[in-house]
């Protein structure tokens, strides 16, 4: 059964694209997954069954299927093999709308070279996490360029509820925009949704990603 989702993250991942969104109408997120190893959509698959690779802010109908939940991915989602129907775009203030507003970005103390509050043990994770996606609209934000090995990075830097947060930005669209921006002397700050998702585990961590990021520079404005 075809079903309307949201696009809420539309994030570089080995390679491949992973997606999330919220089914519209329900507020339920979702994750549609691939059967390839990693579970993420190569830009290739995407063109053939969507005809592009979906956007942040954009509508689509999806053929889900069942509910693949892995550890603390509980949102994942299989989808059978038909077309994708795209059904539109929202605005920054029906996106804005989305929102969701918890306490805290899951558990927070763990910290890697890079970043601040973006990591936990998997373990912990797989035990004490019962979610792994969040939208919301963080206190100060400023992004910040990192070099990581022989990648330039973006980094998203805000306040949440009273903690401090700093994590990667998995964005493509956004990460190229931004290295732009700063390059040409923009102080990285902003006003944005960001979708929080929290990724598969690596070396032991998983880690909170900005997989998505909603700019609101005016009200009611599309993206």
């Amino acid at each position: 059964m075809y079903q309307p989702i949201i696009i809420l993250a539309s994030s570089r991942k080995n390679g491949g694209i992973c997606l999330a969104g919220k089914r519209h109408g329900m507020g339920e997120w979702v994750r549609p997954v691939s059967v390839q190893p990693g579970q993420a959509w190569s830009v290739r698959s995407l063109h053939y069954v969507a005809g592009c690779v979906p956007q942040v802010g954009e509508r689509f109908l999806l053929p889900l299927g069942h509910s693949v939940p892995d550890a603390y991915q509980r949102e994942n989602c299989s989808v059978r093999f038909a077309p994708w129907r795209a059904a539109g775009r929202l605005s920054t203030r029906e996106l804005e709308k989305l929102a969701d507003k918890p306490s805290a970005l899951w558990l927070n103390g763990w910290h890697s070279v890079h970043g601040w509050n973006d990591r936990i043990p998997a373990l912990i994770a797989a035990q004490r996490c019962d979610s792994s996606l969040l939208l919301i609209r963080p206190d100060a934000l400023r992004f910040r360029l990192d070099q990581a090995g022989c990648e330039l990075a973006l980094r998203a830097v805000f306040d949440y509820r009273g903690q401090h947060y700093d994590l990667k930005v998995t964005d493509d669209p956004v990460r190229a925009r931004w290295i732009e921006r700063l390059a040409e002397g923009h102080d990285g700050r902003a006003d944005a949704l960001l979708c929080i998702s929290l990724g598969q585990a690596f070396q032991g961590y998983c880690y909170k990603l900005a997989a998505g990021v909603i700019e609101l520079p005016d009200q009611g404005s599309t993206l």
